[in-house]
């Protein structure tokens, strides 16, 4: 399967706007009663395979690239996208 890398820029949202993009994106652990109870909230990605290369570069199959790209630039991001030649062997 061809992969797709995403880039995508943070640089100029506030830290409660990185928080809700980077949990929409790949989930999060929530607590409540005091750390009694523990739940898994999916993110985007949770359907998805992926590799998360740095803080802001993601590689999916092409197939997703859409559905990864409409959600970022429903926040406002710019989405830089490059195809990935497929490995030989």
């Amino acid at each position: 399967m061809a992969k797709s890398l995403l880039l995508y820029d943070l640089k100029n949202k506030n830290n409660v706007e990185k928080m809700h993009i980077v949990r929409s994106l790949f989930g999060y652990e929530d607590k409540s009663n005091m750390g009694k109870y523990t739940y898994q909230r999916k993110g985007l990605l949770s359907k998805f395979k992926y590799e998360k290369l740095d803080k802001s570069a993601i590689i999916v199959d092409v197939r997703d690239e859409e559905n990864v790209k409409n959600m970022l630039r429903k926040f406002g991001l710019n989405v830089l996208t490059m195809r990935l030649p497929k490995k030989k062997g």
